[in-house]
């Protein structure tokens, strides 16, 4: 077994490190983190490898300065490798108050390449390197030290491998002629506005059957209200108040502290700590202009025709099956309801390579210029 690498606790080394890894034209990033306990992930290890090396960093480390990790992520002309970005850059993102510059997602390359919606990291690996990933150190506590060898070998390999796989995932691009349509969709998760929050959406997570929309209108600022205390606590939402109990807060509206308290299944801490904020919460919903209270979307909005989408549905699984691209890249449950309903203002589907691939026949199914039949086991489009 080859020998690990040190890890990085110090500064020099880190500057040492990010100097030899910003030489590079390509390298791997990933991170490893804990967040049971908390609102926020905790940035607990930091992987990088170029063709030349690996190595990992420990920003838990007293003293350690990490403005060389800042620097290295913000150089524009070093491509930022990354599988499965999202929580990766959300943690960045908090941490150096910016997205990493040149950020490349080998999760959404594989489903332009035809390896299927959303594949994992092992899977694309096996399928690119045949290498089977070890996750036996998966649900590591990351934050504890020191790291056994079988932990620090698992969080270097998703490194090594990703580093590996990133170039054999590009030569497949290339030899499609598809590397502007993976442009175009990095570009589209280097958009800030992707990995915030808004607060004001947050009760639409929440799983409830209210209809009435001055109960909606509750449960919104119940959730505005959770999302805050959780942010600022740092403490996961549901050790806030558990969802349940939003909803019956915001169908019951408690106008005291003492019908708060006559609530039956509530548990004392939430009434001590929060029982008054929250009557003068819901009272302070109630009284709000009835206009922005929100509304439910209508099951069967106006012009949607369940057949019209389920045939495109039929179309784009032909259309990405011809292309080997998975169809979640191209369209989205969205974009096909509101192609449905006649809405074409900003849909992606209309431009671009979803145009060449999906839209331009969505089009002319709608237009009636085309029809889908079955033949065997296979599905063939007809011109009319």
């Amino acid at each position: 077994m080859t020998a690990l690498p040190p890890l990085i606790c110090e500064t020099e080394s880190l500057a040492a490190a990010c100097a030899r890894m910003g030489a590079h034209a390509a390298i791997a990033i990933d991170t490893e983190f804990i967040r049971d306990t908390t609102y926020y992930a905790h940035l607990c290890l930091v992987q990088l490898a170029s063709p030349d090396e690996s190595v990992a960093i420990d920003p838990l480390a007293d003293g350690i300065d990490l403005t060389p990790l800042t620097e290295l992520l913000l150089k524009p002309d070093t491509i930022k490798v990354f599988h499965a970005s999202k929580q990766d850059l959300e943690i960045f993102l908090r941490l150096i108050g910016a997205l990493p510059r040149g950020i490349y997602d080998t999760q959404i390359a594989a489903m332009a390449c035809g390896f299927g919606n959303q594949v994992g990291y092992g899977a694309l690996v096996q399928k690119l390197l045949r290498v089977s990933v070890d996750k036996s150190s998966r649900f590591t506590d990351w934050s504890k030290r020191p790291l056994s060898p079988a932990q620090y070998q698992y969080a270097l390999d998703d490194v090594i491998h990703l580093e590996r796989a990133y170039h054999k995932l590009k030569n497949c691009i290339s030899e499609r002629g598809r590397d502007h349509w993976v442009d175009e969709e990095m570009a589209r998760i280097c958009e800030p506005e992707l990995y915030q929050i808004d607060a004001n959406k947050i009760w639409t997570r929440i799983k409830h059957n209210i209809r009435k929309p001055q109960a909606l209108n509750r449960l919104r600022h119940l959730g505005r209200w959770r999302e805050d205390k959780a942010a600022t606590h740092d403490k996961p939402r549901q050790r806030i108040i558990k969802d349940e109990i939003l909803v019956r807060l915001a169908i019951e509206a408690p106008q005291s502290l003492n019908q708060f308290k006559n609530m039956r299944g509530i548990y004392k801490n939430v009434i001590k700590d929060y029982g008054a904020e929250l009557v003068e919460l819901l009272k302070k919903a109630d009284a709000e202009d009835k206009s922005l209270w929100p509304q439910l979307p209508k099951k069967n909005p106006p012009n949607h025709n369940r057949a019209t989408s389920d045939l495109l549905k039929i179309l784009l699984k032909h259309c990405a099956d011809e292309a080997e691209v998975a169809d979640l890249l191209i369209a989205s449950e969205h974009d096909i309801l509101e192609l449905t309903r006649g809405k074409r203002e900003n849909l992606k589907i209309l431009s671009g390579w979803r145009y060449e691939v999906f839209g331009q026949w969505a089009e002319a199914l709608l237009a009636g210029k085309i029809a889908i039949t079955a033949e065997g086991n296979k599905t063939i489009i007809i011109q009319r």
